[in-house]
């Protein structure tokens, strides 16, 4: 015979983190294929296209990285 449950702790818990992943993936659905899906950009195409045409990472004397800037 299977118990019943006398804290619902356990139960809030997996309910409370199921709930939250199935609603991550019906959003993650919805946005794929739901009715804003065409303004969503394929931005690994775009990146292979600007390899095509040369320009994807191009260097010039200026350096933009704020990181690598020496003042």
């Amino acid at each position: 015979m299977i118990g019943t449950i006398k804290d619902p702790t356990l139960f809030l818990l997996f309910s409370s983190i199921g709930l939250l992943l199935f609603g991550a993936i019906g959003y993650g659905i919805y946005t794929t294929v739901g009715p804003s899906s065409f303004k969503l950009r394929d931005t690994i195409k775009e990146h292979a296209r600007m390899h095509e045409l040369g320009i994807a990472h191009a260097h010039n004397r200026h350096n933009h990285n704020e990181a690598e800037h020496i003042h």
